[in-house]
Formats: C-alpha cells, sequence, structure tokens
C-alpha cells in the first residue's frame, strides 16, 4: 500500500471541518436524476469514495480526482469528457468552488449545508445564477453523532424542477451510522491508496 501526504505536508492548509466524507444515505438520492450510462467527475474524491462507488455500482463511468493525487480542483480538469461533476467540497472554499463549476458550465451536483443560505456573500453569489435544490428531509450524520444542520444538494442542469424534497429512511446516526469508505484512506494526516 502506497502512502502519500496530505495538503497539510505538501503545504496547502488543513482545516479540520473541511474532512467530512459522505456518507452513502446522502448519494442515494441524487442517483436518480443522472441519465443512464453517464460519466461523472467527482474532483473530491479518492476510489473508497461513497460517490465513486455508488456511481459505479449504477453503471456510471466515474473520474475521480483528489489533491492528495496531485490533482487540485482548481488547476486541474480531466482530459476525457464527462457529463457530470458531483462533489462534496471542502466547506472553507465553497464560494470558490462554485465560481468555478459555473464557468465549467457542466451539470453539477454539489452538497452543502442548507443554512449557507443564510450568508450573505453566498446569497449575493446566487443573485445571478441559476440553481436548484434536492433537499432530502432529514439532518444527516457524517459522522455517526446527530447532525446540527441539513445538508442537501445545491445543484445546476441536473433536476427537472428547481426544488425536490426526497425522504429517507433514517438520519445515519447513532444505530444507523454507517460511514464513508473513505474515511479509511486518511490516517491522520497521511492518505492511504
Amino acid at each position: 500500500m502506497k502512502k502519500m501526504y496530505s495538503w497539510l505536508k505538501t503545504g496547502k492548509q488543513f482545516k479540520e471541518k473541511d474532512e467530512y466524507y459522505t456518507p452513502p444515505i446522502l448519494v442515494k438520492p441524487i442517483l436518480s436524476f443522472i441519465k443512464p450510462n453517464s460519466t461523472i467527475w467527482c474532483p473530491f474524491d479518492t476510489e473508497n469514495s461513497e460517490f465513486v462507488i455508488q456511481l459505479k455500482k449504477a453503471g456510471h463511468k466515474v473520474i475521480f480526482t483528489h489533491i492528495c493525487y496531485g490533482q487540485d480542483f482548481f488547476s486541474f480538469e480531466p482530459n476525457e469528457d464527462y457529463d457530470y461533476i458531483i462533489l462534496n467540497p471542502p466547506f472553507t472554499k465553497k464560494l470558490k468552488v462554485l465560481e468555478k463549476l459555473y464557468k465549467i458550465n457542466k451539470p453539477f451536483a454539489m452538497v452543502l449545508g442548507l443554512p449557507i443560505l443564510n450568508y450573505q456573500e453566498v446569497g449575493e453569489f446566487f443573485l445571478d445564477k441559476d440553481f436548484q435544490l434536492l433537499i432530502v428531509d432529514k439532518k444527516v450524520s457524517f459522522d455517526g453523532h446527530t447532525a446540527s444542520f441539513n445538508n442537501s444538494y445545491f445543484c445546476y442542469k441536473m433536476l427537472p424542477k428547481d426544488i425536490i424534497v426526497v425522504h429517507l429512511e433514517n438520519n445515519n446516526a447513532n444505530k444507523d451510522f454507517i460511514g464513508s469508505k473513505m474515511g479509511n484512506d486518511i490516517v491522520g494526516d497521511i492518505f492511504e491508496f
């Protein structure tokens, strides 16, 4: 097994609140809005990301890239064509990520906390943008503890209407918790792959 140091070791700033990996239960709602046999770029993911795992199981081709492989979203884009971008970006980089996504101009679905709509800079950012919301009906846990707020999908050109609410069978907390396998790639500040 090869080890590669994270962006902390390579001089990039690491923020603990940026490291929350999407659990399987939160991947499922977006699957039904992706056309069959699509190619999807997951720019913040390793091969063990639940996005990568679930999208492949659903019959899609997945291009996964991550800064731990030397593929920084802000300076890298895959050479091959893709239909969608699906991502759960570092929280502290959300506006910078959104700016790049709109420049790319491909359909995307991005996991973000709904409370960001209360942030003035986010509201101002969306003033002249088309966007859609795929809202899950529960506050999904990323770590097994009850979540403080709802994380749902902010989308562009993905949904048949601008706001859709979907039901989840549980909130992924306590006895129902199933974590992301991508979390297993991280050992302290070292990625293993």
